[in-house]
């Protein structure tokens, strides 16, 4: 190994370069091995902490970019003063650190669900993936489901008042408790994950009920289901989601100006739009500090 003394003056005799970021000359160590995307054409002018920096700040206030033509166009744009480069999912995890690109990621895949016809994320906790998925082969059936809660007659039910409708009470030989048949229309389609082979249910938005049909799995149920429904109401009516992210959001007082606890972006609470820099929104007569 070479003495200190050698060693600080190759140091000082090293090639440096001008990072646009911070203004400051640094050693090529100092810069990522590649531009931040792969639509950059100009030079390796950005040096990795300003290029971490940028990202956490660009995710942190939800400046994302999109094409209005292409949706499955998202990213970030480039630290670089005029390029139009977009920095993909593969380019943020480059520079980022694990914990910004977690929130990038969550937010890139809500983008894409949203903007992508027939899109749906495999349920399989563990499992990530996602894909388009065609419900043209799905499958019309009956199926026929029969209520053990009904209550017991008051009268004995004769044939003559056995009804021709689709739901008609039938008695059970055994136990002479009343039961509610009842026939109602089905779809059969399955949703099946390319990445785990996990199955989900498309019509119940559930794992696949393997043995059941949606009807009855739905009847089966049925009291969770009216539990959730209640509160996703509850969840819908004292909550607003936020313009950038769609992470709900509860606001218990103040003034209207609003800040996403998740994706930071600043957004006005009456008419839901981002605030500008100049402190702006939608609202015609109102600008914020």
């Amino acid at each position: 190994m070479a003495p200190a003394s050698k060693r600080r003056k190759t140091n000082q005799d090293q090639q440096r370069f001008l990072c646009y970021g911070c203004d400051v000359e640094r050693v090529p160590s100092q810069f990522p091995d590649c531009n931040p995307s792969a639509d950059c054409r100009h030079l390796i002018n950005t040096c990795t902490t300003c290029l971490k920096r940028w990202v956490e700040a660009q995710v942190e206030a939800g400046s994302f970019k999109t094409d209005k033509e292409d949706s499955k166009v998202f990213g970030l744009a480039c630290p670089h003063p005029g390029c139009q480069g977009t920095m993909t999912a593969d380019d943020v995890e480059e520079a980022a650190t694990r914990k910004v690109f977690g929130r990038f990621d969550e937010i890139a895949r809500r983008h894409i669900a949203e903007h992508t016809p027939g899109w749906r994320w495999c349920l399989a906790p563990h499992c990530k993936a996602g894909q388009i998925h065609d419900s043209s082969d799905a499958v019309a059936v009956t199926t026929t489901v029969v209520d053990d809660a009904a209550p017991p007659p008051s009268e004995p039910i004769s044939k003559s008042k056995k009804s021709s409708k689709s739901k008609k009470k039938a008695v059970d030989g055994t136990t002479k408790a009343v039961k509610e048949v009842e026939t109602k229309p089905d779809l059969i389609d399955i949703f099946e994950c390319h990445a785990c082979g996990a199955r989900a249910c498309v019509p119940c938005d559930r794992p696949y009920h393997d043995g059941e049909s949606c009807v009855q799995y739905q009847h089966r149920i049925r009291d969770r289901l009216d539990e959730e429904d209640q509160t996703l109401q509850t969840i819908q009516k004292s909550t607003r989601k936020c313009p950038a992210c769609g992470v709900n959001i509860q606001k218990n007082g103040g003034c209207p100006y609003m800040i996403c606890h998740k994706c930071k972006t600043s957004f006005c609470w009456t008419c839901m739009r981002d605030i500008d820099p100049t402190g702006r929104c939608n609202c015609a007569a109102r600008r914020y500090p």
